[in-house]
C-alpha cells in the first residue's frame, strides 16, 4: 500500500467520524428542537388556566354575590392564579435558556458540516491522485510489455 492509498484511508476514516459527529448534533438539536415545542405547549395551557382562573374569580365578584362564595374561595382562586403565572414565568425562562442552548447547537452543526465537506473535499482530490497514479501505473505496464513484444518481434526477425 503506497503513501497516498494510507493517506487516502485515514481521510476515509476522519470523513466518517465527521458526518457521524454531524448526524449526532442533528439528533442533538431535533431532540432540542421537540422539546421546546412541548415548553411553547405548556406555556400556551398555563396561560388558558390562569385565564380561566382569572375568568372563575372575576365570576365570582358579580355584583349581587351569592351567599355560598366566600372570601377564602377567592384568595384561594387568586393564589392559584398567582401560581400558575409563576409556574409559566419560570417556563418561559427555561424556555429562552433551551432556546439559546439550541442556538448554539445549531452553530456546533454548522462547524461539523463545514468541517465534514472539507475533508470530503480533501479525500476526494487524494482519491483522484491515486486513481491517477493507478493509471500512470498502468499505462508504465502496458508500454514495458508493449516494448517486450516489439523487441522480442525485432529479435524473432533478425
Amino acid at each position: 500500500m503506497t503513501r497516498d492509498e494510507r493517506q487516502l484511508r485515514q481521510l476515509g476514516t476522519l470523513v466518517d467520524l465527521r458526518e457521524r459527529e454531524r448526524a449526532r448534533l442533528e439528533a442533538t438539536l431535533a431532540d432540542q428542537r421537540a422539546v421546546e415545542q412541548r415548553y411553547r405547549r405548556n406555556l400556551e395551557r398555563l396561560q388558558q388556566l390562569a385565564r380561566s382562573a382569572g375568568a372563575t374569580a372575576a365570576s365570582t365578584l358579580s355584583p349581587a354575590p351569592s351567599p355560598a362564595l366566600s372570601p377564602s374561595l377567592l384568595l384561594n382562586a387568586g393564589h392559584y392564579r398567582e401560581a400558575v403565572l409563576d409556574l409559566a414565568e419560570r417556563h418561559r425562562a427555561d424556555l429562552a435558556q433551551h432556546e439559546a442552548q439550541r442556538v448554539q447547537t445549531q452553530q456546533a452543526l454548522v462547524g461539523a458540516t463545514l468541517r465534514h465537506r472539507a475533508l470530503d473535499q480533501v479525500r476526494d482530490r487524494q482519491q483522484q491522485r491515486v486513481g491517477q497514479a493507478r493509471a500512470q501505473q498502468a499505462q508504465k505496464q502496458q508500454d514495458e510489455l508493449a516494448a517486450q513484444v516489439w523487441w522480442r518481434g525485432q529479435a524473432a526477425a533478425g
